[in-house]
């Protein structure tokens, strides 16, 4: 039988070292053996086998202290760790000097063989991304779709002026990023970019953070203070989220706009504002314009130019170097090292649908980089992470519910959506406020828990 991969077996148990010998060379690995830690760190340096089973306690140099001349020497070997000791610390001390896999005494032999089989697996370089980290940079818009290309060409147009521009696109799509990528690519980078979640802040306190206060305008106003559009003084102001903001707002956002000029609240002094305007939504602005909800003065005076990022399941092209770029990001964040990704593992997320777009990507490639054993993103892993099962092209079956049933799941999805925001659910729901607290209290639904 040819050899299926190299392994090295340092354990100060004789029996036991001979039969983990004599059973992997029979499985057609290729096996060398050591009693003691440094003769097994040798034959380690002078074999470079794919992975080395280690016992924990060893005369010489146990496997912690293995495991850190590895790390320190940069010799990539997956090591599975044994030990007859079941200590938290002495886990917890291997997994983050490397270690592939924890394994207790007695040795299952094929739960070894199983993890040996999973790391050499997780070695294998054929078919995978390389992750290099030298090469990254943070804020870059990653991408190489025909869509991409194109937001690639406005923002260098829009970057010459300081037009106002409207960014429209799913939650997740990297909206801030389009905005921060105008901004510093124009004559004004050196000059704030100033970013107002009108989502986040509390209505009543929302007029204030965006106008600024004079002292003693207000209850608690106890100092003067200069509110966004003040600070964002000849750069960018970036209102996100621009769907939320109330009516009455609205109307002085929009008396701004035309004139340019603004008081703080309580104050009578005239302010200029020389700052450019980028607003971000993921809502139908036009639409909540026919409906009432968004008034279309403003509407006009914000959508200037309009840039419409596409969900990431419209340019699925893009999820290789995304994932290549997240996982440079992650590991910087997490003092992982993931050094590649084999292309199962990319094709398992180019087939997904991504309903949080970009950030999803990112939140389920964090948990992968941070649970992965070893240096490789596995196919399997990710499988387990993602929210949704892969398709299979069978048709789902058809579940049938009550409109009670439809309408309670419903609210709590736009709860959900509005992290338990009531004024605002009910306005997207097309109902009062009263009438959503009442089928609250009917269906049992508790908003607060849905809050952040």
């Amino acid at each position: 039988m040819a050899a299926r991969g190299g392994i090295v077996i340092i354990d100060d148990n004789r029996e036991l070292l001979e039969s983990l010998e004599l059973y992997f060379s029979e499985k057609g690995y290729a096996v060398a053996s050591a009693a003691n830690g440094r003769d097994g760190l040798e034959l380690i340096r002078s074999t470079r086998p794919g992975v080395a089973v280690v016992d924990l306690r060893l005369p010489g140099l146990d496997g912690l202290q293995i495991l850190q001349e590895l790390k320190n020497n940069g010799i990539n070997c997956r090591t599975v760790v044994i030990t007859a000791y079941q200590e938290m610390e002495t886990t917890v001390a291997a997994i983050k000097l490397g270690a592939f896999d924890y394994l207790h005494k007695p040795i299952d032999i094929d739960a070894l063989d199983a993890v040996v089989a999973k790391a050499f697996s997780a070695g294998s370089e054929t078919e995978s991304i390389k992750v290099i980290d030298e090469d990254f940079k943070e804020n870059t818009i990653v991408g190489r779709s025909n869509e991409l290309k194109e937001i690639f060409k406005l923002i260098g147009l829009l970057s010459a002026t300081k037009t106002t521009v409207l960014v429209v696109g799913e939650s997740g799509t990297g909206k801030e990023l389009v905005a921060r990528a105008i901004h510093f690519h124009s004559a004004h980078a050196g000059e704030p970019f100033i970013a107002v979640n009108c989502s986040a802040i509390v209505e009543n306190l929302l007029e204030s953070e965006l106008f600024g206060h004079e002292q003693g305008s207000f209850t608690g106003a106890r100092t003067t203070k200069k509110g966004k559009l003040e600070i964002a003084g000849g750069g960018t102001l970036f209102l996100d989220e621009i769907s939320e903001l109330p009516l009455h707002l609205q109307a002085k956002l929009l008396r701004f706009m035309q004139e340019r000029e603004f008081e703080r609240v309580g104050g009578n002094r005239r302010i200029k504002f020389n700052a450019r305007i980028i607003a971000a939504t993921n809502r139908d602005l036009a639409a909540m314009v026919k409906r009432g909800e968004f008034r279309e003065d403003l509407y006009f005076r914000l959508n200037v130019f309009e840039i419409t990022i596409p969900p990431l399941r419209q340019r699925r092209e893009d999820i290789p170097l995304l994932v290549e770029y997240l996982v440079k990001k992650i590991n910087r964040i997490t003092g992982k090292k993931i050094k590649s990704i084999p292309m199962a593992a990319i094709q398992r997320l180019v087939e997904y649908d991504w309903p949080g777009n970009i950030r999803e990507l990112e939140n389920v490639l964090t948990r992968a980089v941070v649970l992965a054993k070893g240096d490789c993103l596995q196919e399997t892993s990710l499988a387990e992470l993602l929210r949704a099962p892969r398709k299979t092209g069978g048709e789902t079956a058809f579940q049938p519910k009550s409109l009670s049933e439809v309408e309670a799941q419903h609210i709590a999805q736009v709860l959900e959506y509005c992290h338990g925001n009531i004024s605002r659910a009910a306005r997207i729901l097309g109902i009062s406020r009263p009438t959503l607290r009442s089928k609250l209290k009917t269906l049992g639904i508790r908003p607060e828990r849905m809050s952040r």
